[in-house]
């Protein structure tokens, strides 16, 4: 697996284990209102870090295939280098 692919299985992994805590402290202790919000906002934190850290890796990924392309269509046009 690529180091791409691991950093977004492991970022998505945590956010879903905390999903997961999160569902376990609502039912297991029974929270008051304001321990609900601060663990629902580190909860949506935590979705927020995903997301934006696939949206790198995708941006990332795109611009290594940009390169790529552009290398292959500029070769005719560069001689022997």
């Amino acid at each position: 697996m690529g180091m791409k692919k691991l950093i977004v299985t492991a970022v998505w992994s945590v956010a879903a284990l905390i999903w997961a805590g999160i569902a376990i402290f609502y039912f297991a202790g029974e929270p008051d209102k304001t321990q609900w919000t601060m663990v629902v906002v580190a909860g949506a934190v935590a979705l927020e870090v995903a997301f934006w850290t696939t949206a790198a890796v995708l941006g990332l990924t795109l611009i290594e295939s940009r390169k790529a392309v552009f290398r292959f269509l500029t070769r005719p046009f560069r001689g022997n280098a």
